[in-house]
């Protein structure tokens, strides 16, 4: 190794220290890996990798697909803009996504003309999006699976953390707002 060359500043693996526990107003002491959001990201990115993509792979769904089902399973009929609101998914990513799953037969999108409307454009037609009995079918084979495997990984905690984690995520999303427009489904 040279000289100039330093090796990564180790952090103190003690289990029972935790940089928050004294956190100060201008968190001068936290480092970027001790950041809440850097911590939540990693832990979202690998149970992405490891708890969820592996029965999507399953049942041939991506990530952005399966999330897309499960919402229209429960909600449908809904309108697009609804859609992207519920799923956290901006509006091109909803589109594409949709679009695969209305090639596989998994969804379909319908536009509502307004009658009373001079003009023939749909330019700003709301558009609406139901599930298939094909849709509805893979949803029903997967649930189970997806379920199973959410409870296997929330049974890693007591009864007592997973109240406490519910409810610090319910404060956390209620401090920060839920990153969506909800005043603004059609």
């Amino acid at each position: 190794m040279k000289a100039s060359q330093k090796k990564p500043r180790q952090r103190s693996t003690t289990k029972t220290s935790s940089p928050w526990a004294a956190v100060s107003r201008s968190g001068s002491h936290l480092n970027v890996e001790d950041f809440l959001t850097f911590r939540l990201t990693r832990l979202s990115n690998a149970l992405r990798t490891n708890l969820t993509k592996p029965y999507l792979e399953q049942f041939d769904l991506s990530l952005p697909e399966w999330r897309l089902l499960a919402l229209v399973a429960r909600f449908a009929p809904m309108r697009f803009s609804e859609v992207t609101v519920r799923s956290g998914m901006d509006k091109g990513q909803v589109s594409r996504t949709l679009r695969v799953m209305a090639t596989r037969g998994l969804t379909k999108t319908k536009t509502i003309k307004d009658r009373g409307a001079r003009s023939t454009e749909a330019l700003a037609a709301p558009v609406m999006v139901s599930i298939t009995p094909k849709g509805t079918s893979l949803y029903k084979e997967v649930l189970p699976v997806a379920r199973k495997r959410q409870a296997d990984m929330l049974l890693t905690l007591s009864e007592s953390e997973r109240a406490s984690l519910y409810s610090i995520i319910d404060k956390l999303s209620a401090t920060i707002g839920n990153g969506d427009s909800a005043g603004e489904v059609e």
